[in-house]
């Protein structure tokens, strides 16, 4: 069917009208698909924090100010721990690592029964204040005797790392 004149410019306007309506539908339709992708993203972020947030604290490690005070919580942390089981802390040392400055190592050298020693290590590594165990060598002192009822007496020395806290640069405020 042949266009007479005069139908074409309603036509082309008719056109150029639905045009313009989908144009100015379209801005606030694209705006709203972008809230809904910030909202879901936003919903993902606060599902993260809340997880994140129910998750127990971290026990914090072993530290100090100095390596006086590094040494005596390492040392007063073993003897609490041994003296809750079946063993005896004999030494404690304090070993600085000039690659990690606040990061020191510390020696022990521990003394007692095979339950006692596993006990003090696993406590040493779950619960708080953390000591981070990086190295244990396990050796048996005297054999058990059957006879008397003496258990096994096991030593074991360790190194761990403890932290140091460096003091306050002068004139920062805490």
């Amino acid at each position: 069917m042949p266009l007479v004149e005069g139908q074409a410019r309603p036509i082309l306007f008719g056109v150029l009208a639905v045009g313009l309506i989908l144009a100015l539908v379209a801005g606030p339709v694209g705006e709203a698909v972008e809230a809904a992708a910030q909202i879901e993203s936003g919903r993902e972020r606060l599902d993260r924090a809340r997880a994140a947030a129910s998750r127990p604290p971290l026990p914090i490690p072993l530290a100090g100010s100095s390596e006086e005070a590094l040494l005596a919580s390492f040392r007063q942390r073993l003897e609490s721990l041994a003296g809750a089981r079946a063993a005896v802390v004999e030494r404690a040392d304090f070993e600085a690592d000039p690659d990690r400055p606040t990061l020191p190592r510390l020696r022990a050298s521990v003394r007692g029964t095979a339950e006692g020693l596993h006990g003090l290590l696993q406590a040493l590594e779950k619960e708080a204040p953390l000591i981070a165990v990086e190295e244990a060598e396990l050796g048996i002192e005297r054999a058990a005797d059957r006879e008397t009822g003496r258990p096994t007496v096991m030593r074991a020395s360790l190194t761990a790392r403890g932290v140091l806290i460096p003091p306050p640069a002068p004139g920062a405020t805490p």
